[in-house]
């Protein structure tokens, strides 16, 4: 049995119920199942109701409330059973508030009450001998009328409020279906703008294709215009420049001379790719750039073959960057857009710097166009300009590649012979360069490859859906 130590416990009713329940689980000969473990702690009764919340309550735990609440203290257990008793028996709550409520105990805490003067009254008329049954049962009698009027005049509203709750359901389920309909009808007005946008956006593509288009053929006329402006001149100016044209170093023709520029213009917009498209490959070479070191120190990274300058605008503004292209149009392109370009031969160009006064040299595609003895050149003249620690990158297509070499390679006709790999960086060893390296690009894309998994497959792929190009990188020494 429990042991008594705390005063605010009815130890003597918890042992009576231990002791009560003990005795069921002995007589009980059912299965028994442990109860349910529920960590949520009990509701707790005993303790002060503001009066709004008091009388919300009902049985066991409106008595266990009212005591705290109404008197100020805990209610016995033998006055909770009490007060259990006249509910069920037919008191109303409010009786048995107001007994409490208005008993000395009651009216010496003074809790704030309302709406218990009637159930003072019959409590009082209750406790009159005889005459208060008469007496009740006559105050019973006479409110019998004001309450069916009350009962009356509320169910009478209740009943507007039900016919105004359906009016107003039935106005809402009419708006609704408005609603409804006019979003369809938004929905086919968006459906159809959707419809005129993408119409919209294919003839915009369509324009967009016509000026690139119409672009490329006035870059192809101008370029034949100053073709044509610079022949007369050239014919008055052959004789006197004869002997120069004979002692000069024999050009590296990246683009024949006997080859208008508005031909190979229009070569190139045909078959090299869109710019986009050239900038994402290139993009490749931009971590080999950050690492060249004589970059830091403000000397220029010369482009050979410059193009319309696509390479040179992808590096930072922050490095020195010259093209030198032989096609007009083609420096033209690159001044328009605030970059350094010269139209002179690369060979030339070259022999007129100082040593050690660059810092890197690019050519994209352009090796092929040479012959072997001006490569030779190119190498030595490299070689000679650049600052120690100065890099080339050349790339050239990929002769691994069959379909390559067989076919792609000779759609130019100014190339001459395709470069190995292994030659390339053979020669580029031979002349004294450092750290060279081949770098394979640009394969074909795997969904063109054979779909098997076998040597003849794997094989295949190597040699005709390989790389397409490859890029030869070598750095100078130190001095």
């Amino acid at each position: 049995m429990l042991i008594p130590n705390n005063p605010d416990l009815d130890f003597q009713e918890l042992n009576r119920r231990i002791e009560a329940e003990v005795q069921r689980y002995k007589l009980d000969t059912r299965e028994r199942q442990m109860p349910a473990f529920d960590p949520a702690p009990a509701p707790v009764f005993d303790r002060p109701y503001r009066w709004a919340e008091l009388i919300q309550l009902d049985d066991e735990p409106l008595m266990l409330a009212a005591y705290p609440s109404l008197l100020g203290r805990k209610a016995e257990r033998s006055e909770v059973q009490q007060g259990l008793h006249q509910l069920r028996s037919g008191f109303d709550k409010f009786q048995v508030l107001a007994a409490l409520r208005y008993s000395p105990q009651g009216i010496a805490h003074g809790a704030e009450v309302h709406g218990l003067r009637k159930a003072k009254l019959k409590n009082t008329l209750r406790r009159i001998p005889v005459l208060g049954k008469i007496l009740l049962s006559a105050y019973e009698i006479a409110s019998i009328e004001p309450r069916n009027r009350y009962v009356v005049a509320r169910l009478d509203l209740l009943t507007r409020l039900h016919k105004l709750q359906n009016d107003d359901l039935s106005h809402q389920r009419d708006q609704l279906e408005n609603q409804r309909h006019h979003l369809d009808e938004l929905n086919g007005h968006l459906q159809l703008q959707q419809s005129a946008l993408a119409q919209q956006a294919d003839i915009i593509k369509n324009l967009e294709a016509a000026l690139h288009q119409q672009s490329l053929t006035q870059q192809e006329l101008r370029a034949r215009l100053g073709l044509l402006e610079r022949a007369p001149r050239a014919a008055a100016v052959a004789p006197s420049d004869s002997a120069v044209v004979a002692s000069a170093p024999t050009p590296s023709n990246l683009v024949p001379s006997s080859i208008p520029d508005s031909f190979y213009l229009a070569f190139e917009n045909r078959f090299r790719g869109d710019a986009e498209t050239i900038r994402e490959r290139q993009s490749y070479y931009l971590p080999i750039v950050d690492k060249i070191e004589p970059l830091g120190a403000g000397l220029p990274l010369v482009d050979i073959g410059c193009g319309r300058g696509e390479w040179l605008k992808m590096l930072p503004e922050s490095y020195a960057r010259i093209g030198i292209d032989l096609n007009s149009m083609n420096v033209e392109a690159c001044v328009e857009q605030g970059l350094k370009a010269v139209q002179q031969d690369a060979l030339v160009w070259l022999a007129q710097q100082a040593d050690n006064s660059i810092a890197a040299i690019s050519a994209f595609h352009v090796i092929e166009h040479l012959s072997f003895e001006q490569f030779n050149t190119l190498l030595d003249q490299c070689q000679r300009v650049l600052a120690p620690g100065g890099t080339i990158i050349f790339e050239t297509p990929n002769p691994e590649n069959i379909v390559t070499a067989a076919t792609h390679f000779h759609t130019d006709p100014t190339h001459i012979h395709p470069l190995p790999p292994a030659f390339t960086q053979f020669l580029v060893e031979f002349k004294g360069f450092e750290h060279v390296q081949i770098h394979r690009l640009n394969p074909i894309p795997r969904e063109y490859a054979l779909h098997e998994d076998t040597e003849v497959s794997r094989r295949c792929d190597a040699l005709f859906y390989g790389p397409q190009d490859y890029a030869v990188t070598a750095r100078k020494g130190q001095i």
